[in-house]
């Protein structure tokens, strides 16, 4: 009876610490998810709509996942398609209240890497200076709208640099 408590207790134990241990290794993972989450809350402007949605982190930067000074990165992206103009849709994102260090793109490059779990995605290209003002109704346009923060810690804190 007493090696069945014992048997019990280290059965507990191992169980405990391969909970912990899966819950630690995990929560880059959570915490990224959060940031995205976070970032698909934010209202869309009218006449919007979503085409498509992800996000990525530990992603490769010109470097890989620890080429941006030993800090992983996590991307978060809305592909959207609008009939706003090109002026309406910068502002609607860089004001009231301006979210910080929006990339918002009209022509973009994807850029990818396939890892061993999958294909991780995100977008280069150019904010515009002077975005074009004509109206897009009947026809909309596409626009890529993303942020970027790097992990100050492999713990999931984020930094803005």
């Amino acid at each position: 009876m007493r090696n069945n408590y014992k048997l019990l207790l280290i059965s507990a134990l191992i169980i405990t610490i391969s909970w912990g241990t899966i819950h630690f290794l995990s929560h880059d993972k959570r915490t990224a998810k959060a940031f995205a989450e976070e970032f698909y809350a934010i209202q869309l402007p009218p006449k919007t709509t979503v085409i498509d949605q992800n996000f990525n982190y530990g992603v490769f930067y010109g470097g890989g996942p620890w080429g941006s000074g030993g800090r992983p990165t996590v991307v978060a992206y809305k592909k959207l398609s609008s009939e706003l103009s090109e002026k309406e849709l910068v502002n609607y994102y860089t004001s009231n209240p301006p979210l910080e260090g929006v990339e918002i793109y009209f022509k973009w490059e994807e850029k990818g890497v396939t890892t061993a779990d999958n294909e991780k995605k995100w977008y280069e290209g150019k904010t515009p200076k002077q975005p074009s003002e004509e109206n897009n109704t009947g026809s909309p346009i596409e626009v890529i709208i993303q942020l970027r923060e790097e992990f100050e810690s492999a713990f999931g804190e984020f930094a803005r640099y």
